[in-house]
């Protein structure tokens, strides 16, 4: 099969590119190649294009820059994913387009289902549902909602962490916003499963367990810090609140922790325990195998 693949410079685009590439062959989609931001750019890459599937984890990621240029965080998240849908729905090329959870309101615990209703609550979760809706016009796409993604490929909140407690940094975490994170190793296997089953409609796509707090997910990785000798005690990690970080300029919604059972059914078992997910990237990390200084979301 051949697959495209968008912000293959990405996190999740290049766990995506590397795991086809096993079994399949990748079109890879970075975006000094295909930009989505230049309507040009993308239209060239797609008139030259030939694959069986379209894979598209690209987009502008950043509240703070959606907010501050909302005209690109529409044409990147929602404009291209509608070329990218009518171009593929023209030569019968399912879609696979990621999206996120920041396109609920979260105002009350609890787990949100594919068929809840959305009310994003800023320009970036506008930009996204706008997305969503385009690509899902037709009937074949699939849209994925992926939340508090980590992995060995970019820097995350969970690498901060690590590092953070690695040299004896102050900790602290935003402890009122809840989630469910989404580990791409594990990520890339279930699209591979998606595609094969020629999926549609909304998937939520995260591991499974309790909802968790950005201050409970640390404390979960200097714990398993100490429990593979990577440090020898747990550092105090302090407590802070969304309304504390001055950095945040965009509303954050608090409770987006996914549903995943439809996933569940489609894979044939649960997804695995964020923790379980967490702890191998510990261990990854406490063996010395990242090594590239990069950012992240």
């Amino acid at each position: 099969m051949r697959i495209a693949v968008t912000g293959t410079g990405g996190r999740v685009g290049a766990t995506l590119a590397r795991h086809f590439s096993t079994d399949h062959e990748v079109v890879p989609l970075p975006r000094g190649l295909c930009d989505l931001a230049n309507r040009e750019s993308l239209a060239r890459t797609l008139d030259q294009l030939d694959c069986d599937v379209f894979v598209n984890p690209a987009g502008v990621t950043s509240l703070e820059a959606c907010e501050d240029d909302p005209t690109l965080a529409m044409r990147v998240n929602a404009e291209a994913p509608a070329e990218i849908a009518g171009w593929a729905a023209s030569r019968g090329v399912p879609v696979f387009h990621f999206s996120t959870d920041y396109v609920f309101a979260g105002e009350s615990p609890g787990l949100r289902g594919e068929g809840e209703i959305t009310e994003p609550l800023s320009v970036y979760g506008r930009s996204k549902l706008a997305g969503e809706r385009a690509v899902l016009a037709v009937p074949e796409n699939c849209v994925v909602r992926i939340s508090w993604v980590f992995g060995p490929e970019k820097l995350s909140f969970v690498d901060q962490v690590f590092d953070a407690a690695l040299t004896g940094r102050t900790l602290a975490a935003v402890a009122d916003k809840f989630a469910l994170p989404t580990f791409t190793g594990d990520l890339a296997k279930w699209i591979d499963r998606l595609i094969a089953l020629k999926t549609t409609g909304i998937v939520h796509a995260c591991n499974s367990g309790e909802p968790v707090s950005w201050h409970g997910m640390a404390i979960a990785v200097v714990e398993e810090m100490v429990a593979s000798g990577t440090v020898a005690t747990l550092p105090e990690i302090q407590n802070q609140t969304l309304a504390e970080i001055a950095a945040f300029r965009a509303a954050r919604p608090r409770f987006t922790a996914m549903d995943t059972r439809r996933l569940t059914e489609i894979l044939g078992s649960p997804p695995r325990h964020w923790r379980e997910a967490l702890a191998e990237h510990v261990r990854y990390r406490g063996g010395g195998n990242f090594t590239r200084a990069v950012t992240g979301k």
